[in-house]
């Protein structure tokens, strides 16, 4: 089998890889990690963007995340299970990577081509990726999305799934086609949703729980006999950038994005270091 990953470079997709990783290494010959954080915008210009739709607050609480979390890591799990990000997992293997600005390049698309591959599956990617770049692999080319498909596609599922007061999120691997999150779904589990749980809480789970189901599902089942069964028909919601009254309406009834705020950070530190 030979596996081409697709991802931004963050904790969430490396949570989607891990456990392929961990156990077949020798599946992946290559990764394939955006340069852009929006489809065809710049940072700067993906900055403006999420400001013009969803405003300066939700722009400030997704950058804590990030930026927090890159400097704490997570000292509520075991160091060895610490989140890794896609980079971080290709480097560790020796995996070949390919940094892109956009997948449906001439460039990016010979890229790819050249490996040969039999699966590309994206892991949290933030790129569209067109028909020329879906046909490439010999088997199929299949997205891992953080809900349980119908429900929330699109962009912020854990958001949209907390905002809603859901009981359950998920994950789903389904088949990449022109639409969003659309496409016939080749396997997909659920996620519970517990009193106090953030953003980032369920975009890890979700993420965690996905990249055991990929291993599982790969090491267990030959491709040949992998249905993909489509998505029930219906007129379900498909979610863009939470706009200021989303998250007013998300704030007003205690939900947060994650537990920790600038104020624990040196006490994280604190804790991190003592660990090492």
């Amino acid at each position: 089998m030979r596996i081409i990953f697709l991802a931004v470079d963050d904790e969430f997709a490396g949570e989607m890889q891990r456990e392929v990783y961990a156990n077949h290494p020798e599946w992946i010959v290559g990764s394939v990690l955006s340069t852009q954080p929006i489809y065809k915008h710049t940072p700067v210009q993906a900055i403006m963007m999420v400001l013009k739709k969803s405003g300066p607050r939700y722009l400030i609480e997704m950058a804590k995340m990030k930026i927090l979390r890159r400097l704490i890591g997570d000292s509520t799990r075991d160091r060895a299970a610490e989140p890794i990000t896609a980079s971080e997992l290709a480097k560790q293997h020796n995996v070949v990577t390919h940094y892109s600005g956009d997948i449906n390049s001439p460039e990016s698309l010979a890229w790819v081509e050249a490996l040969e591959p039999d699966l590309v599956i994206s892991t949290n990617f933030s790129h569209y990726v067109g028909k020329k770049a879906r046909e490439i692999a010999k088997v199929g080319s299949w997205n891992l999305h953080k809900s349980y498909l119908p429900h929330n596609r699109g962009m912020a599922p854990s958001f949209f799934a907390l905002l809603n007061d859901d009981a359950f999120t998920g994950v789903t691997l389904h088949v990449l086609e022109k639409g969003f999150d659309t496409g016939a779904i080749v396997d997909q589990r659920k996620v519970d949703i517990s009193a106090g749980d953030t953003v980032y809480d369920l975009n890890l789970t979700s993420s965690t729980v996905g990249g055991q189901m990929l291993n599982e599902l790969l090491s267990n089942t030959a491709l040949t006999d992998i249905v993909a069964v489509e998505q029930p028909a219906g007129d379900w919601p498909e979610h863009t950038y939470p706009s200021p009254a989303d998250l007013k309406r998300f704030t007003s009834k205690g939900h947060k994005f994650d537990q920790w705020g600038m104020s624990d950070l040196k006490g994280l530190v604190g804790r991190k270091d003592t660990s090492t």
